[in-house]
């Protein structure tokens, strides 16, 4: 029960930086969609490196892989497409 607590509570956490990268990007970047989106790809990519690492079974490291892709499919595109895709 704890670890489904834990999984919540850095998934809003870490959805609420993103939130705050995408108004950064939105105020700074020219092209704000794209660079959220390759931001978010390689901030995604290194999220698993750590379940790369950890000390487990195969099948717990491919549950942990799948649950930051699966969380990362679901709050980049929503963040994604509240962003212009140019700003100037």
């Amino acid at each position: 029960m704890t670890a489904g607590i834990g999984f919540t509570q850095l998934t809003l956490l870490f959805s609420a930086i993103g939130v705050l990268l995408a108004v950064a990007l939105r105020r700074w970047a020219a092209a704000p969609r794209r660079a959220f989106l390759a931001t978010t790809a390689v901030l995604t990519a290194l999220s698993v490196v750590p379940d790369l690492l950890v000390s487990a079974t195969v099948a717990t490291r491919l549950t942990l892989i799948a649950a930051h892709l699966v969380a990362a499919a679901i709050v980049v595109p929503l963040v994604a497409g509240r962003l212009p895709v140019r700003t100037r």
